[in-house]
């Protein structure tokens, strides 16, 4: 039996870290085979199995799984909340000798003692109030209290005013594959027993971070939104030519470098506001296409980049893209007239006249279109998911864009100088509260009343707008029109194949997030550690507050939760 008891959640939470669950290993699979088993032991969820299952959250692969549970208030209602967490963990090669030690939280925080580790990990060694280990603080905590709280109040549903709805993903770490796959089934589950998201809470620990308060401390930090994340891309297209003879051709290599030198920490591009501001775009990679030695020009290279946003959508984006392709393009062509003409000077040869390159930017979707032109939409898009289909299923996905995009480019006979401009998986929209709907204001005025209570009784806590990292909450709606939803699939080479999303289910959902979750520090380091204190007493509190005060909203129309449903139903 689960308990909702500090000693419980801590020794469920000691029973997933053993759990081997590192991204895109078998031990997902585990992780989720044991979640389910411990629930299914439940009373409640013996006497109503369908209230529990599993989802899918990949085909192929893996076929790593979800694990939903339900649980429904006391009287009939619609208003539910969704806990939801992830039980996948970053890899333990950063713990080096102690790799193997690092899922037994136990043995593995004994061994912190006789190992050199900064000094703020050794002083919450000493103090006996932290557990190190791998997946302890990110975020099997979290897991395990989610878990006992439960099935504690599927033990007291006369005390449950709404509906607890737990998803439990894999993948998190990795593409959130986990909640991306489960989406679907998530929607069909809502719908069929016609359920109304008035929050999504987060398991996810309130991370300490390094800002400072007034008192120059360190301090936890809770959210009420999520950044979202976008991948664009700038495939670009040179034109070949011998080195001994650079000046008749294009280096696409030179033009990726550009786009870098153009887009990447450009400042003007950074989004959000005070505490809420992002970091600038950053390039996760820069390659030319090629994977042989040649001492002829790259005709193809690529560059791709880590763009957090809170407001803008893929349609801006694009068209922030367009315009960093064509000053890139124009600067390379600018830079290779000019190194031409010195050239010219020094050898006094007048026979290497410098072309007079007229270049192109197009979107990944008007290349679609081109081929589409020659070969009709449906054969097009055949054509492109048949060798999608067939890459090799360990590719990585952005490789495998790539893969797509190249081999669109060579069915147009794309000729360059040009840049092909679009994005690479993964996508996470910015899940932000907006005060726009009574969702969201009440639970806003709900964790501000949750931080009032913890200042008042641990103090160095604050709440901010956006969770600056990625998270699969993301998925709880899209704050935008559908039209630019679709701009991002049109423009992600291999989307359906490569990298998949239910627009549709995105569209339908739009609930309000927030973190109540345990506590900790140093996420995926080796010094990875918990906070018990805060996580298994003060945090399960703020939860059970949190839940409590959801019961009851403004406006509620009782009628939404009053239809009659299926006989089976508790």
């Amino acid at each position: 039996m689960l308990e909702f008891t500090r000693e419980g959640m801590l020794n469920l939470t000691r029973e997933l870290v053993r759990i081997r669950s590192v991204s895109h290993t078998s031990g997902e699979n585990e992780a989720a085979d044991a979640i389910f088993s411990l629930l299914a032991e439940e009373s409640y969820f013996r006497e109503h199995p369908g209230f529990l299952r599993f989802l899918p959250g990949e085909e192929g692969g893996l076929q790593r799984r979800a694990v939903l549970a339900f649980v429904r208030a006391g009287n009939e209602t619609a208003r539910t909340v969704l806990l939801n967490g992830h039980f996948d963990v970053v890899d333990t090669d950063v713990c080096g000798d102690l790799a193997d030690l690092a899922f037994d939280a136990d043995a593995y925080t004994a061994c912190m003692g006789q190992r050199d580790i900064p000094d703020d990990a050794r002083e919450d060694l000493v103090s006996g109030n932290w557990l190190f280990g791998r997946g302890v603080m990110d975020m099997k905590a979290g897991l395990a209290m989610h878990m006992a709280y439960l099935a504690h109040m599927s033990r007291h549903r006369s005390e449950l005013g709404v509906n607890l709805l737990f998803l439990a993903v894999p993948d998190e770490e990795g593409s959130s594959v986990g909640m991306r796959g489960s989406l679907s089934g998530l929607c069909s589950f809502i719908r069929e027993e016609r359920l109304d998201l008035v929050a999504a809470l987060s398991g996810e620990p309130a991370f300490w971070t390094s800002k400072t308060t007034g008192e120059s401390r360190p301090h936890r930090v809770l959210f009420t939104g999520t950044t979202g994340k976008i991948m664009p891309l700038f495939f670009c297209v040179g034109r070949e030519a011998h080195v001994g003879y650079s000046f008749d051709g294009v280096n696409a290599a030179a033009l990726a470098a550009q786009g870098h030198n153009v887009f990447a920490l450009d400042t003007d591009l950074i989004d959000g506001t005070g505490e809420d501001t992002l970091t600038p775009p950053v390039c996760l990679k820069l390659k030319d296409l090629r994977d042989t030695y040649s001492v002829t020009l790259p005709e193809r290279a690529a560059a791709y980049f880590n763009v957090l946003t809170v407001s803008r959508s893929p349609l801006d984006m694009l068209e922030i893209c367009r315009n960093v392709a064509r000053r890139a393009l124009e600067e390379t062509l600018a830079d290779i007239r000019k190194a031409g003409r010195r050239f010219q000077e020094l050898s006094g040869r007048s026979d290497t006249p410098v072309p007079d390159w007229q270049s192109s930017v197009y979107t990944v979707r008007e290349l679609v279109d081109r081929l589409a032109g020659e070969k009709g939409m449906t054969e097009a898009g055949r054509m492109l998911n048949a060798f999608a289909e067939k890459l090799p299923v360990d590719m990585d996905e952005r490789e495998k864009g790539l893969a797509v995009l190249d081999h669109l480019v060579s069915l147009v006979n794309l000729k360059g100088p040009a840049v092909v401009v679009g994005f690479l998986p993964p996508y996470y929209p910015q899940r932000i509260n907006l005060r726009a709907t009574e969702k969201e204001c009440r639970l806003r005025s709900i964790m501000e009343g949750v931080l009032s209570e913890l200042k008042s009784s641990v103090g160095q806590v604050s709440l901010v707008e956006c969770f600056s990292g990625i998270m699969d909450l993301s998925y709880m709606g899209f704050q935008g029109r559908p039209e630019e939803l679709t701009t991002l699939a049109d423009n992600m080479p291999g989307w359906g194949t490569v990298f998949s999303l239910s627009m549709k289910d995105l569209m339908s959902l739009d609930v309000p997030i927030a973190s109540v979750g345990p506590s900790g520090k140093d996420a995926h380091k080796d010094t990875e550690r918990l906070e018990l204190d805060y996580s298994f007493t003060v945090a399960p509190r703020m939860l059970e507050r949190a839940i409590r005060e959801l019961y009851v909203t403004a406006g509620e129309n009782a009628a939404t939760g009053s239809a009659e449903g299926p006989s089976s139903r508790p």
